[in-house]
This record gives structure tokens, C-alpha cells and sequence, in this order.
């Protein structure tokens, strides 16, 4: 690979599969989200979702973790089985971290909505940051 030339871990003449390509069978693009036990290398469990997953997993010490897909759906799981504990569609893709913070006295999260990249065929929407109170069930785990 030339230097300054863009890389992303495979080799390609096509632009269009820097990040990969859809799936022969899918029709779509897709994402994994993967937990292993570091101490002995096992999967826990793995999830799929309808479009990749760009952007960070944020665990919290409640045992509850929050990531979103380039699609816009933004998740939280149950950071031990990975189970869906809930989930909501920001109408944008989300491509960078999820924060959480406290505000008079409960727990927030907070995304940046509204990834734009060519590689991936997301819709274009103005991007937001979304806000969200913890009132719910990803809360109370």
C-alpha cells in the first residue's frame, strides 16, 4: 500500500469496499457485535444487526452497554447475555461514541445522530446530538 494512501485492513481496487461489501446472500449490509471472556478467548455471545456498527460500545457499571448501527438504531443490551433490553430508531446514522453523565441526579446517555459516508448507503439527514434519561428499561437492568 502506497504511503498516504487510505487503508482499512484489506486490500482493494474498488473505493466502494474500503469498509467491505454487501453480502452475496444478505442483499444488505450487516453488523457483529462480539463479547469474549478475555481470560479465556470464548465468545459469551455475538449479536447481528441490520447495518455496521461504526461506532463505539459503551459498557456501564450496571451491567448495561449502548451501541448504534449506521442505520440509526440505537440500542442497549444487557452487557452479560447480551440481550436487547431496548432500542429506538435516531433517524440518522450513528458513527462515533456513546457518553453517559449524570444531571440532576439521573443518569443520562447521549449519541451524535446523523453519520454521513459514502462507503455506506445511509440516508442523509441533518446530523443531532440525542439525549436520553435512563427512566426505562435499560436503566433498571
Amino acid at each position: 500500500m502506497p504511503l498516504g494512501q487510505p487503508w482499512a485492513g484489506m486490500a482493494t481496487w474498488n473505493p466502494f469496499w474500503m469498509f467491505g461489501k454487501e453480502g452475496p446472500t444478505e442483499g444488505h449490509w450487516a453488523g457483529w457485535l462480539h463479547a469474549v471472556d478475555a481470560d479465556t478467548g470464548v465468545w459469551k455471545w455475538r449479536l447481528k444487526t441490520n447495518y455496521p456498527i461504526a461506532g463505539a460500545v459503551t459498557p456501564t457499571a450496571g451491567g448495561v452497554m449502548f451501541f448504534g448501527d449506521v442505520g440509526g438504531n440505537f440500542y442497549a443490551l444487557d452487557a452479560a447475555t447480551g440481550q436487547k433490553l431496548w432500542g429506538q430508531d435516531l433517524g440518522g446514522g450513528i458513527g462515533g461514541g456513546v457518553i453517559t453523565y449524570t444531571s440532576g441526579g439521573s443518569q443520562k446517555v447521549a449519541v451524535a445522530a446523523g453519520l454521513s459516508m459514502i462507503a455506506w448507503p445511509v440516508k442523509p439527514v441533518h446530523a443531532k446530538v440525542v439525549v436520553l434519561g435512563l427512566g426505562n428499561a435499560a436503566a433498571s437492568k
